[in-house]
């Protein structure tokens, strides 16, 4: 049975998606209108975080907007070392 490692990071979604590109209704119902096309920002600076995340074998598990950030569970497996 596999056994793996858990972590959790919160990313600040104002860092990759700018405040006045996402409008938000009464009911909390937001919609992101344009993403910045700028490598520090934007979609392909999320896609960097995770490619990164990837690189070092860690699993996206899942990701919920939380106070304002974006808050990932990743995990990993852990491999065993047989010692004979």
């Amino acid at each position: 049975m596999s056994k793996y490692n858990y972590k959790t990071t919160l990313l600040d979604l104002n860092t990759i998606i700018p405040p006045d590109s996402i409008e938000c209704n009464n009911s909390g119902f937001c919609v992101v209108e344009q993403l910045p096309d700028l490598p520090e920002r934007g979609l392909e600076h999320l896609r960097g975080i995770m490619q990164e995340e990837g690189d070092r074998e860690w699993e996206l598990v899942q990701c919920h907007f939380h106070g304002g950030k974006l808050l990932c569970i990743w995990k990993r497996e852990v491999k065993e070392t047989f010692v004979s």
